[in-house]
């Protein structure tokens, strides 16, 4: 990643559950990704981004559960559901339905009637596990949504993949240009580029590449591939790692 994150909270005496955070950033600035309304090329220190940029008026308790970086673009999960993403823009991935950039944070609006629970990004495309904020209990409580380059999309899409429709998904992680997303029930899909084998079908290929279930595992390479069950992924430029229930990598 070209600039890295943190998320610093404070909380009022006495209180043993924080109700502020705030949002630091820092490094590499050219497309305006640290928010700082592209003033500088690069911050060596990291700089809060002050409340009054995402709508919040100063004093307010405003808290954020989740963030992520992509290649020149940033985005922030905030606690009410909202989500808001700054810099590049040339993929679609801060979802706005435009290709512009923008310099400071915007609330992604397509995704204002759902509840953002955590975001991922990769170099070039964004992705959200979202709630319905109206649900009846017919639709999934984890809806994983879409956008950016390879997604199909420069506004945020509902996207199932190789799962059934209103599959609960757990958590989701980008790569360079690959996407591997989690379900609740510990089951991997992967999709993007596999030149490196990095959606883990045991193969390389060119090209972009549909999703699809990974339906085994192996721990050697000359192991037989068995079926475990996931409860965590990560994703590094070309390459993902998993782990399951067992505590195994």
């Amino acid at each position: 990643m070209d600039i890295s994150e943190i998320l610093g909270e404070s909380s009022k005496p006495g209180s043993l559950v924080p109700t502020k955070s705030a949002i630091y950033v820092w490094g590499y600035n050219q497309s305006g990704q640290t928010g700082r309304n592209g003033k500088e090329r690069q911050l060596r220190i990291p700089k809060q981004l002050p409340p009054e940029l995402f709508g919040c008026p100063a004093g307010n308790n405003a808290r954020w559960l989740d963030i992520a970086c992509g290649r020149e673009h940033t985005a922030a999960v905030a606690s009410d559901g909202s989500l808001f993403t700054w810099g590049a823009n040339e993929f679609g991935q801060l979802g706005d339905g435009s290709e512009e950039g923008s310099k400071y944070p915007k609330r992604v609006k397509q995704l204002e009637s759902e509840l953002v629970k955590s975001v991922a990004c990769g170099a070039h495309c964004t992705a959200a596990i979202a709630e319905p904020r109206e649900n009846d209990g017919t639709i999934s409580k984890s809806r994983l949504w879409v956008w950016g380059q390879n997604q199909g999309s420069n506004s945020p899409r509902l996207f199932w993949g190789a799962f059934k429709p209103n599959t609960m998904i757990h958590q989701v992680s980008c790569g360079a240009a690959h996407v591997v997303a989690l379900s609740e029930d510990g089951m991997l899909q992967s999709w993007g580029y596999n030149e490196y084998g990095q959606l883990g079908r045991g193969v390389t290929c060119e090209g972009l590449q549909a999703a699809r279930v990974i339906t085994a595992y192996a721990k050697f390479l000359d192991d037989a591939p068995e079926l475990v069950k996931i409860t965590q992924v990560s994703c590094g430029e070309y390459h993902s790692a998993a782990l399951c229930e067992m505590g195994e990598v």
